[in-house]
């Protein structure tokens, strides 16, 4: 055997501990007061600086710690360092074969802390005016309010000098700024009252235009119905157009390191089964892989690189929403609300994902002479993928839709009031559009991770004088690691399928008193949840779920 391969974590340096100080400054001017009899002025100048230092702890430096594994025996029975300039700038060799064999010496040359800073502004300047009985109507009063708005936003981030060569995530250094004028007018309009079956009707209109340094101008608009049908019943519907202009690190952030979990289209196991094997095999060979070519990792996490992109355009986005809100006459204190909602983005702002750039590269009928093959790097020698670059674009869109409800009863017992809520969420669809070229091919990630088609949350809480409780419940479908798009692509992925159904529950006593004085104890994850088995903190979806385990605080307030 010439060599072999080991895979370590190197706890021994300590934990990865992330520190982060904010500091922010806030001045705020206003004036309120009442114009040209029934119209009330709103004006205002806000300034904010935030200054944000991170400091990372248990960092190596990976020039060192290389030179740390070079070692060999000098001839004396000493190990040391193979390079004679390392050895002059205090190399020490490391021993990685166990826990806790690294020499404390070693961990000293090997161990970094990095410390990065940010620098936010923002500046704000509005004014408005609003008179809620502009002009009567038979149904009632029309209201209206216009307005004018000003607003410039900078950010500077700064990295530590040894940014590039130590083990956490190189960020490049991002520097950018954009301002934009607004100017808009909103309308309530009562359009029919005291009809059959019609208690109320009033239409909503809201419109925007905005001019950007960044992407020109953009309107938005937005129309609304409001139906009350009577006491219990209440019908609601919205239709909208918007435009989100890209932010400052969407536009000029710089090259920043990030990784990547994919599967390597050119595996042996990844060419079977697939409608275009011969092109896929043809496009692997043509990169130089070998045929029957395996991969030393059983899964692979790539680096790559994400950056801004300075002609990325704003994206547009239509919303509709139709719900309604019935309040039973026969369950006193009780609530149904039920809203579907689709939106639809066009050119929204996002980036390729990364196991769509490997595919599209070696399944392209054209050959490897295209745009994904160029943001890859395969090592010459070993084939394995080394690199994947990013960026940040306009794609040709995004839809999703879903329907939203909540259950609510409020009643009095054991000396008190209980409050139940059920809010949840059933996810239709969440489709990915992610070539302009081919604006009918989509990924449907409604039901992969990050996007359970159920989600749900049950709030029970009691008060009785200043005593209150609370529990709360969680819970988030079972979801799957891949696509369909995917599993079609590569049938044999090299990691589990599918996280289960994940519940997880809170709870809060705590008492508030006449002084002003409060007192909270808590427990979030009660009942010690663990996180889905395979969870990483990259790539699989573990903000959804609790990765801190079952923990208790107290609170103390006081009010003055």
């Amino acid at each position: 055997v010439s060599s072999i391969m080991v895979n370590r974590m190197m706890t021994d340096l300590g934990r990865r501990i992330e520190n982060n100080t904010r500091e922010t400054t806030r001045f705020v001017a206003g004036l309120r007061g009442t114009v040209f009899t029934d119209w009330e002025l709103d004006a205002s100048v806000v300034h904010g600086q935030t200054d944000l230092e991170r400091i990372n702890g248990a960092n190596m430096i990976m020039a060192n710690y290389y030179n740390a594994l070079d070692a060999i025996d000098d001839g004396e029975g000493n190990i040391v360092c193979r390079s004679e300039e390392a050895r002059a700038e205090g190399c020490v060799p490391v021993n990685i074969m166990g826990f806790g064999a690294p020499s404390q010496e070693a961990i000293n040359y090997i161990n970094t802390v990095s410390t990065g800073t940010s620098e936010i502004t923002q500046t704000v300047v509005t004014a408005s005016l609003a008179n809620s009985a502009i002009y009567e109507l038979p149904a009632g009063y029309v209201g209206f309010a216009a307005g004018v708005e000003y607003r410039k936003e900078e950010s500077e981030t700064k990295e530590p000098d040894n940014a590039v060569g130590t083990f956490f995530n190189a960020l490049g250094e991002d520097k950018g700024d954009f301002d934009v004028n607004e100017i808009y007018f909103e309308a309530s309009i009562p359009l029919l009252a005291d009809l059959p079956l019609v208690q109320d009707l009033v239409l909503d209109t809201a419109v925007r235009y905005a001019d950007y340094s960044t992407i020109g101008d953009a309107t938005s608009w937005k129309v609304g119905l409001d139906w009350t049908v009577n006491d219990q019943l209440r019908v609601r519907a919205t239709q909208s157009e918007a435009l989100r202009a890209p932010n400052i690190g969407e536009i000029f952030g710089a090259p920043s390191q990030t990784f990547y979990n994919v599967d390597d289209p050119c595996l042996a196991d990844n060419l079977d089964d697939l409608q275009n094997s011969e092109v896929r095999r043809a496009n692997c060979a043509a990169l130089g892989v070998p045929a029957g070519f395996e991969s030393d990792y059983d899964s692979q996490t790539l680096e790559g690189l994400v950056s801004g992109n300075r002609d990325v355009k704003g994206e547009e986005s239509t919303s509709t929403t139709i719900g309604l809100v019935y309040q039973p006459s026969f369950l006193e204190n009780s609530v149904i609300t039920i809203d579907y909602w689709k939106i639809e983005l066009e050119d929204a702002i996002s980036t390729i994902a990364s196991q769509e750039i490997l595919d599209r590269c070696v399944d392209a009928e054209g050959g490897i002479n295209n745009q994904y093959c160029n943001l890859i790097t395969r090592d010459s020698t070993s084939h394995e993928i080394t690199l994947i670059q990013n960026s940040v674009l306009n794609v040709s869109g995004q839809e999703a839709s879903g329907v939203d409800f909540e259950l609510g009863y409020d009643f009095d017992a054991l000396e008190g009031n209980f409050s139940t809520r059920l809010i949840g969420t059933y996810l239709i669809e969440r489709k990915d559009f992610p070539f302009q070229d081919q604006p009918e091919d989509y990924i449907e990630y409604a039901g992969t991770t990050g996007e359970a088609k159920w989600q749900a949350n049950l709030t029970i809480s009691y008060k009785r004088d200043g005593f209150f409780a609370t529990f709360d419940t969680r819970y988030l479908d079972e979801v799957s690691l891949y696509t369909d798009q995917e599993l079609e692509d590569n049938p044999n992925p090299n990691s589990l399928m599918k996280f289960g159904s994940y519940v997880i529950s809170d709870a809060t006593v705590g008492y508030n008193f006449e002084s002003g004085f409060g007192v909270k104890v808590g427990v979030d994850n009660i009942f010690n949840r663990e996180l889905p088995f395979g969870t990483r903190g990259t790539g699989s979806g573990s903000a959804s779920y609790d990765n801190i385990g079952r923990f208790g605080y107290l609170r103390l307030s006081y009010d003055f």
